[in-house]
Order: structure tokens, then C-alpha cells, then sequence
């Protein structure tokens, strides 16, 4: 199936690759389906794209490529909504969305609310963490880095 992406243009999909949201993404509810896509010359960003809207695009990261103490407790019966049994936790992609700044070494992600995505069952669902000491922004890069 053919795409049109909001930083990619025209790209060929397999229905295969599209990862359903039931409930959707906060704020964004109503968008479902998503494909995610790999950033060009880029292994540290993603790309979850809308498949029906090309103006929908998030820019994703995993956390721990950036907070190696990042910590995630998602209850069995929250990883149930993806279809993840306790015992199947690799099929379990955990990444979060990132805030761009207008200057690059100023961007966050939101650590407070990941976005987790059952592998096998292209499913997944965005958690907001109960308890947490972590924010919607967080900054990528510490202060100093590229100054």
C-alpha cells in the first residue's frame, strides 16, 4: 500500500507493518493506524506515522539511548490492552515522544507518558506512568553538550 508522509513523501508500506492504536495517541484519539519508519542516516529516531493523515507525525526515541536510569512499570494488566503476557516482554518496543526546539540541543521527550507497541502483534497504546517523578519534558541532551 502506498503512503504519503509528512517528512518522507510517497512511501510503499506492507499492511503488515501497521501498528494499531485502539484508543489512539493523547490528543490524538481518533488516529489509530501508524506505521513506524526509521529516520534516514539517523539510528536514534523514528518516525510514527499516521497512514491517513500525512500532516500526523511523531518523532520517537528510546528513552534509555538518552537515560540509561530510565525506569517503566507498566502492570500486567496494562500490557494485557497490547496483548503482551508477562512472559512475552521482548515483543515489547517502548519509546517516547520527542519535542523538537528550535535549537536541536534544547528538544525534550515526554518520559512521563510512553508509547509502548507490542512487536509481534503490531499493536500499541501510549501510557501515561502513575506515581512518576518523570515529566512530559525531559531534555535529550544534558546542559553544555554542543555549546
Amino acid at each position: 500500500m502506498i503512503i504519503q508522509t509528512k517528512y518522507l513523501g510517497e512511501l510503499q508500506i506492507d499492511e503488515e507493518q501497521i501498528i494499531h492504536f485502539p484508543k489512539g495517541l493523547l490528543g490524538f484519539e481518533n488516529n489509530k493506524n501508524f506505521v513506524l519508519l526509521d529516520v534516514p542516516d539517523n539510528e536514534y529516531f523514528k518516525f510514527l506515522q499516521d497512514i491517513n493523515n500525512d500532516y500526523i507525525c511523531f518523532l520517537l526515541v528510546d528513552p534509555w539511548d538518552f537515560y540509561d536510569d530510565y525506569e517503566v512499570e507498566l502492570s500486567d494488566e496494562k500490557l494485557l490492552n497490547i496483548d503482551i503476557e508477562h512472559d512475552d516482554e521482548e515483543q515489547l518496543l517502548v519509546l517516547t515522544i520527542v519535542t523538537l526546539d528550535e535549537n536541536f540541543k534544547d528538544s525534550t521527550t515526554n518520559l512521563l507518558a510512553p508509547v509502548a507497541i507490542n512487536i509481534s502483534a503490531k499493536k500499541g497504546k501510549q501510557f501515561v506512568l502513575n506515581d512518576s517523578e518523570y515529566a512530559t519534558k525531559h531534555r535529550l541532551f544534558p546542559e553544555g553538550i554542543g555549546e
